[in-house]
């Protein structure tokens, strides 16, 4: 049997624990939620009490990365994780929010226009945490022009150099909303640029699935972030048991 987890600070609404006994419903392994005040402590506990792996949630997606050993390609690329595996005392991360974006995004592509890859749509990408570093990638690897946005350039502006996207201020989103076909957007509040933009004929993927902020936004297509959830856990499972998860009853408990 083995011990996973989830970390991360508020954590107590979390789908993950449920949604991993739904992908392994008569698997011997247990998940839990262990909630910390800080990245160290949560790391701490997860060392010192057994366990083998561990989903990663804000406010640690970032900070996690310091405790690394080993990081993948992806991970090590965004400076963020939100999967990580212990293997003989060293942690290893994984980044499949990755995935979760780019295999959401890619599905409703194909549903609503097939062959979408001759001409990829542009892309907004708002906000610039561990969840939107991981959009921006992915969206970019998608073959989209990709605007990143973020109130502050410290960290954003960088990492969309670092990628080949461009950054720009949340306040100049307006001007660049028209050009796009696609918003991604990663934070927990609605932000005054967009009160009164408008959202026609776009699809929007919204991170937040507890409290979203932007359904009622008028969007051609709204994609709950329960999507980039379930699409994220089927690679974070697979690295965790190296078993395939049942991804049926996965999309029932997440209501897909």
């Amino acid at each position: 049997m083995a011990k996973f987890s989830l970390i991360g600070n508020p954590i107590s609404h979390s789908k993950s624990p449920a949604l991993f006994r739904a992908a392994y419903p008569s698997g011997p392994h247990t998940y839990t939620l262990l909630e910390a005040p800080t990245c160290k402590e949560a790391l701490r506990r997860f060392t010192s009490e057994g366990f083998t792996g561990t989903n990663v949630t804000s406010p640690f997606k970032d900070e996690v990365m310091e405790y690394i050993s080993f990081p993948d390609n992806i991970s090590s690329i965004l400076g963020s994780s939100n999967t990580i595996l212990c293997k003989e005392g060293k942690l290893h991360s994984y980044n499949t929010d990755y995935y979760g974006v780019r295999n959401t995004l890619a599905d409703a592509l194909e549903e609503s226009s097939p062959g979408w890859e001759e001409n990829p749509p542009a892309a907004l990408v708002v906000g610039a945490g561990g969840a939107g570093k991981a959009a921006a990638l992915a969206v970019r690897d998608m073959g989209m022009k990709v605007w990143f946005a973020n109130r502050s350039s410290h960290t954003a502006a960088p990492f969309a150099s670092k990628i080949g996207v461009e950054y720009i201020p949340l306040e100049q989103i307006p001007l660049v909303l028209p050009q796009t076909g696609i918003v991604v957007y990663n934070l927990s509040m609605e932000i005054e640029p967009l009160r009164h933009a408008s959202l026609e004929g776009k699809m929007l993927l919204e991170a937040n699935y507890a409290h979203p902020n932007l359904t009622g936004k008028g969007a051609a297509r709204y994609i709950s972030g329960r999507y980039w959830l379930y699409n994220q856990a089927i690679p974070a499972f697979r690295i965790f048991t190296g078993e395939e998860p049942c991804t049926g009853a996965m999309k029932e408990i997440m209501g897909l």
